[in-house]
């Protein structure tokens, strides 16, 4: 049943509060001492008074000054793709980036590149927000892989070893070296593309490629992704060189994400340390609208019904981050981890 609180006329809005019970069962303990909630920088975007930290809300602690504030400010609204830079979010947690970080800035998106698959962090930088969109800088990045040759060619032909899209490496057909640097660059990406089976997949540009190549991975299966670990290599040498060096000069990112990961803030609270357990929540305003500080009991051990945590998320290898993380930092334990 829900504890109403009175209304103050003038000074104080009644609010009605459900009780929340985060533990599956047994007795939790707790640390000794009290920690702070920031109450500027915290605030509940899921709850109907936003000012009203819930039960269940996963907390780290903020860099500077050590207090606590919510780890997660909300989850992602759709997958994203790697090159995308526009970014469905919902609309309480628009609005929440908006007042905890800004009109324009950085924030953590925490999740993995597909379903269950490896959970990484990486930080978008937002440059506007709508009320249910945030426009990003894209997160992916293209691999770019150069290759010099010992000595310039002068005849014969060449052949490569290259990367499909699946990883796969396979050696492209003899190229015939031609004097003329256009003809012989147009030569090399026609074989790139037989090779690969992708049109523009890799796409190879230099000044002078009988003496240096570089190679960009941009097109259908390539854009913004990881490349193997195995680089381009030379197969056959044409006339007068020998040997050839590769660098990888970019190394690609995965900039994927999966819909509902993480949107988390940036000032060190984004690492879940804590779950706030007190059943009435903590209101982090004073009677005046004033930004108020709030003691917490830190939980020492406690079993964890996982159907209680705020943005709890559906992904299971980002569960199991989650979860990792918070054990980390105390004897948890999870429901749905047995």
């Amino acid at each position: 049943m829900a504890t109403a609180y009175p209304t103050i006329p003038a000074l104080y809005t009644g609010r009605s509060i459900a009780p929340r019970n985060v533990f599956k069962s047994g007795t939790p303990t707790y640390f000794p001492s009290l920690a702070q909630i920031d109450g500027t920088a915290s605030r509940d975007p899921g709850n109907d008074t936003v000012s009203i930290l819930r039960a269940g809300l996963v907390l780290g602690k903020i860099t500077s000054g050590g207090n606590y504030a919510p780890s997660i400010i909300g989850l992602s609204g759709e997958a994203l793709d790697s090159t995308e830079t526009v970014l469905d979010i919902p609309a309480a947690v628009s609005t929440e980036l908006a007042r905890r970080v800004g009109a324009t800035g950085t924030f953590k998106l925490i999740g993995p590149p597909t379903a269950a698959d490896t959970v990484r962090t990486m930080t978008a930088t937002y440059s506007a927000l709508g009320a249910t969109t945030v426009t990003i800088t894209a997160l992916g990045v293209n691999e770019v892989q150069t290759l010099t040759f010992g000595a310039a060619a002068t005849g014969g032909t060449l052949r490569l070893r290259v990367p499909l899209a699946n990883g796969t490496m396979v050696t492209t057909d003899a190229i015939t070296w031609n004097a003329t640097d256009a003809t012989y660059l147009a030569s090399i990406n026609t074989a790139l593309d037989a090779a690969t089976g992708v049109a523009g997949g890799i796409v190879a540009t230099g000044a002078a490629p009988d003496t240096a190549l570089t190679f960009t991975f941009s097109g259908t299966g390539y854009t913004a992704l990881p490349q193997p670990t195995e680089m381009i290599s030379v197969v056959t040498f044409p006339t007068s060189t020998t040997s050839a060096t590769v660098v990888r000069t970019t190394t690609g990112v995965d900039g994927r994400f999966v819909t509902s990961s993480i949107i988390a803030p940036t000032d060190g609270s984004e690492t879940p340390l804590q779950v706030l357990s007190q059943q009435y929540g903590v209101d982090v305003l004073d009677i005046n609208g004033s930004a108020l500080n709030q003691s917490l009991q830190l939980l020492r051990t406690a079993d964890i019904n996982v159907d209680q945590i705020v943005n709890y998320p559906s992904d299971a290898s980002l569960k199991t981050w989650l979860k990792t993380a918070l054990k980390a930092s105390s004897g948890f334990t999870f429901s749905d981890d047995r």
